[in-house]
């Protein structure tokens, strides 16, 4: 039997390669990175939503099942760069910088994943001009390393606000979807920093709450018990106050309808989810269609996610939408259950 790729070393990826190994089939596990882990080992995040675990506690063991197993062979730091359907699986051409290889595979997962959103692309917002506006996931790494300084210069802030949808429902950027992830990524860093630096203000701007099942005990907590503000309103612009020490919020509170301009130490722009690099490329690749907002368009996406409608091709993860990590965890476990009963046909 050839072996079944995996195309993405993410946690979807990571997880339907672990299954994969688990129910005997050879996996061939291509991540374009030097590293495994996809964004939540690049971002070094710190505790996942809505219990507030360590990233490691999941990430970890997946990594060293991963890693572990004799029956996963692990080619980092590559690419697919060729793709072509045969009677049995697909035979595939893998680049690194030094070399190109053919390999014949059974069956094919796509756990391509995401990119965040490029948030200087929100030019208001000051993203890459001032260096206390963060993306949320600088942030991550901050709390990860437990040093929650401003930037500029080294300080502790004494107030910090998140702003949602930076890059999600925006029509003019072109990504109208909601990312799923950017309100209880931001809570949660919310009450982390409460946790750690109760002397530090923490305010949330949002349109909408969007945390949906077991994460909406979360929001409640965060104001309850953390004393995490929150302020219904847009702000339309982030500038320098007079002698450059600090930002100014301008916006709009739209449950007062009055305008609002607020200074702040630190400002951190929830970045939300597009169709990564690898999704994009899988997609040419392998002739799969994708929607309008980018990502790869599953069979019949409400009752089989992971079923791409082609011959021995299946999907995990974000590479077909916003996920949460358990959710491509999930997913990752669903389309190595389909792959192998492909593969075995």
């Amino acid at each position: 039997m050839n072996p079944v790729l995996v195309l993405g070393g993410g946690p979807a990826g990571l997880s339907a390669a672990a299954e994969l190994a688990a129910l005997g089939a050879p996996t061939l596990l291509v991540e374009r990175e030097s590293y495994l882990g996809g964004n939540p080992q690049r971002w070094h995040y710190s505790l996942l939503a809505p219990d507030l675990r360590p990233a490691q506690e999941v990430m970890g063991p997946l990594l060293s099942r991963v890693e572990n197993h004799p029956s996963i062979e692990r080619r980092l730091s590559t690419s697919v760069v060729r793709a072509e359907l045969r009677p049995k699986g697909y035979q595939v051409v893998l680049k690194t910088q030094d070399s190109t290889e053919t390999r014949d595979v059974s069956a094919v997962v796509l756990a391509t994943g995401f990119d965040h959103f490029d948030s200087r692309r929100k030019y208001e917002y000051g993203y890459g001009r001032y260096p206390d506006v963060l993306d949320f996931k600088e942030v991550e790494q901050m709390l990860h390393e437990d040093r929650v300084v401003r930037p500029s210069d080294g300080k502790p802030p004494r107030r910090i606000a998140w702003i949602l949808c930076v890059g999600s429902r925006d029509v003019q950027v072109g990504n109208p979807w909601c990312c799923r992830m950017g309100c209880v990524v931001s809570i949660k860093q919310a009450v982390e920093v409460r946790q750690r630096h109760p002397e530090i203000d923490a305010y949330v701007y949002y349109m909408d709450i969007r945390t949906y099942g077991l994460w909406e005990d979360l929001y409640w907590k965060s104001m309850q018990e953390y004393g995490v503000k929150f302020v219904r309103g847009r702000i339309g612009a982030v500038t320098l106050a007079e002698g450059g020490s600090r930002l100014i919020a301008t916006g709009e509170d739209t449950i007062l309808s009055r305008p609002t301009e607020v200074p702040f130490d630190m400002i951190v722009l929830a970045s939300g989810m597009e169709p990564g690099t690898g999704t994009k490329e899988a997609a040419t690749l392998f002739g799969v269609p994708v929607g309008p907002e980018g990502f790869l368009t599953p069979r019949v996406s409400d009752l089989n996610p992971v079923d791409s409608g082609l011959p021995g091709l299946f999907f995990a993860g974000a590479a077909t939408g916003p996920k949460a990590i358990p959710d491509a965890v999930t997913e990752g476990m669903g389309a190595a259950l389909r792959a192998f009963q492909y593969a075995r046909l």
